[in-house]
């Protein structure tokens, strides 16, 4: 399964605005990042949980994804 947490995104340093990649388990996790622009401190907040829930949903989604290609895998065609 493709593991979500370890993809990146930009996001810009509200102070410099340099763009910084992190990673979704960071963004999930609420780590501080350090910017590589201007070496200020970034707290990255999850508001609602949002990017925790939609992890979850991803994996929900691929978990059943990859439940029916088992199934096309067994299907006999009769004929």
């Amino acid at each position: 399964m493709i593991d979500i947490d370890r993809q990146r995104i930009d996001i810009r340093c509200p102070s410099c605005h340099f763009l910084n990649k992190v990673t979704l388990k960071q963004i999930r996790l609420r780590d501080a990042v350090i910017c590589r622009g201007c070496k200020a401190n970034i707290r990255l907040e999850d508001h609602f949980n949002t990017t925790e829930k939609a992890v979850r949903s991803f994996r929900r989604a691929m978990g059943q994804f990859e439940e029916q290609l088992a199934q096309i895998g067994t299907i006999t065609i009769r004929l």
